[in-house]
């Protein structure tokens, strides 16, 4: 049941800052337990199973992850038409317009050595890619499942977000797959429409962590990767908060970005989320309580 303001006049200064001390100690428990959750997700079967598939996609030269950024910004996975066929059992929608790659061209060379043959860069041609967006057919293997399930105080916790966000929090339809928001620098907060309530409020708290976190100079902010790892690990600890429970969705999500990352890296992440998780705790009872 709603929360009314007649209620609230009822409700002490003691009893309102234990209820504080309760949410920050579930989200600092959130926090303990999120290294663990992610250690278990590196050593399941789903872990391997999506490796495999990662690596069917093929790395990018910096100059082709710009033309496909410039193209599409929200592609995530591509490849060819041929190798979504082959490798994934996936069709590329009918009338979907390929990204446009650039393509070495290499022609076989011989060494001094008569057995050696290497391959000669002789220039570059135009190539087509597509992102997953763009295809249909059997799922991609995944680490996440959506975030099931309502939840209590829905209605408060999204105004909560509306009122604590520097910028407009707006629903979005047709999103591209796999995409469920995105922050704008400068601009906005996008949730995808038509989510669980639980899902929603999860995607809510993730782009309000980056709205925080990633609105400055992109030449100082940390790489995508671990920008990725810093607003999901907010949204668990401030959704273990709120009482949502988002573990099954957040630690596939942390474990799928951190790959690579270092010990002390991730040390060092930690103490940037264990500090935002605290104040957009603080911030959004604030907010559920005026």
């Amino acid at each position: 049941m709603a929360t009314t303001k007649s209620t609230r006049r009822h409700t002490s200064k003691s009893e309102r800052q234990q209820a504080r001390e309760r949410a920050q100690e579930r989200a600092q428990a959130a926090l303990d337990r999120l290294g663990e959750g992610v250690r278990e997700v590196y050593q399941s079967e789903r872990w391997e199973s999506w490796l495999r598939s990662l690596s069917r996609f093929y790395d990018y030269s910096l100059g082709n992850t710009i033309l496909i950024a410039m193209q599409m910004p929200t592609a995530t996975h591509v490849a060819s038409f041929r190798s979504w066929k082959r490798d994934f059992n996936r069709y590329v929608k009918k009338g979907e317009r390929g990204i446009e790659i650039l393509v070495p061209m290499l022609v076989k060379d011989r060494g001094e050595d008569a057995d050696e043959e290497r391959r000669r860069l002789v220039g570059f041609r135009v190539g087509h890619v597509f992102d997953v967006s763009q295809t249909d057919g059997e799922p991609l293997p995944t680490l996440v499942d959506e975030v099931a399930g309502d939840v209590e105080r829905f209605a408060a916790i999204l105004d909560a977000v509306r009122t604590v966000s520097a910028y407009p929090v707006e629903f979005v339809a047709n999103l591209p797959e796999g995409t469920n928001g995105f922050f704008r620098r400068g601009e906005l907060i996008a949730i995808r429409e038509g989510m669980s309530e639980g899902q929603t409020v999860k995607t809510a708290l993730h782009e309000l962590a980056h709205s925080r976190l990633h609105d400055g100079d992109p030449e100082g902010m940390p790489d995508r990767a671990m920008r990725e790892v810093q607003a999901e690990s907010v949204a668990y600890a401030v959704s273990a908060a709120l009482g949502l429970d988002t573990s099954g969705y957040s630690f596939g999500y942390v474990a799928s970005w951190a790959v690579g990352k270092t010990d002390e890296e991730m040390r060092a992440c930690l103490q940037v989320v264990r500090d935002a998780a605290k104040a957009m705790v603080e911030d959004l009872q604030a907010a559920m309580a005026a």
